[in-house]
């Protein structure tokens, strides 16, 4: 080989290496520090709802197709979710507030930590970001892998679906957008049912003052949904050295049943 096609090789394996860096480099997490998702948060009630299970009174009911709608009627595959949430409404001072009720009492479902973080509840969430994948950790259990790293989903059969599906994320700016697929059949938040096939598109954003974030769901299947299901949760973050603490959860214990009474604000 001569002097000029080594040269020639050199640059080719260098433009390489170069772009496969440019193509990882927008992966990683957010430049801004305070702008990162990375460290531990805790669900937060915007519409004084006055229990977790009244969030999702502020939730908008989700646009189903013909066919999902009569499955939930039968009470079959796409039937409705056991429970009714209470109307939202403002807490009055000194009144208990229910922030956890038997949470692992309901089983799978889709509904809480029964989906594996899908949709957090009162319980503390840790986030850890690493170039080629996020961590979403919870104080009573489950753990959801997010990949970073560029690899696409599994091929159709190539998965078996679980609670938590397959993440793949990547980095928009400071919002870290996740795509998830494969999750075993259960309900949806605001209404409709979820299947392997089901997509689950969510956007985690802090805000500027790097001290609330907002996850935007949005479930799509053209079987179930007639237009993407988006709702919104919130989130504080809690102070440097706050983590999740690991819980056993017994629904037969009654301390399972948590509650605070705010005090009267002066």
């Amino acid at each position: 080989m001569s002097r000029f096609s080594i040269g020639a090789a050199a640059l080719l394996v260098m433009a390489a290496l170069t772009s496969r860096e440019s193509t990882h480099a927008q992966q990683t997490p957010a430049q801004t520090p305070s702008l990162r998702i990375e460290g531990t948060w805790v669900r937060k009630d915007t519409v004084g709802a006055g229990s977790f299970g009244g969030l999702g009174a502020g939730i908008p009911a989700a646009v189903l197709t013909a066919e999902a709608a009569a499955g939930r009627r039968g009470g079959g595959p796409g039937g409705p979710a056991r429970g009714t949430p209470p109307p939202a409404r403002p807490v009055k001072p000194g009144e208990p507030v229910i922030v956890v009720d038997r949470p692992c009492g309901g089983g799978g479902g889709g509904r809480g930590n029964g989906a594996l973080l899908i949709n957090p509840d009162s319980g503390g969430v840790h986030i850890v970001e690493h170039k080629d994948e996020v961590i979403f950790a919870g104080e009573r259990g489950g753990v959801r892998h997010i990949y970073t790293d560029g690899r696409p989903h599994p091929a159709p059969g190539g998965w078996v679906p679980t609670g938590a599906g397959h993440s793949i994320g990547r980095y928009e700016g400071n919002v870290l957008v996740v795509e998830t697929v494969g999750m075993t059949p259960g309900g949806v938040v605001g209404g409709g049912q979820r299947t392997a096939e089901t997509k689950l598109t969510e956007r985690f954003e802090v805000a500027p003052d790097g001290q609330s974030m907002t996850i935007t769901y949005s479930w799509e299947d053209a079987k179930i949904f007639q237009k993407p299901h988006v709702y919104k949760y919130s989130f504080d973050r809690l102070p440097p050295g706050s983590y999740a603490f690991e819980d056993w959860c017994d629904a037969s214990d009654p301390i399972e049943k948590y509650s605070v009474t705010p005090p009267i604000q002066k």
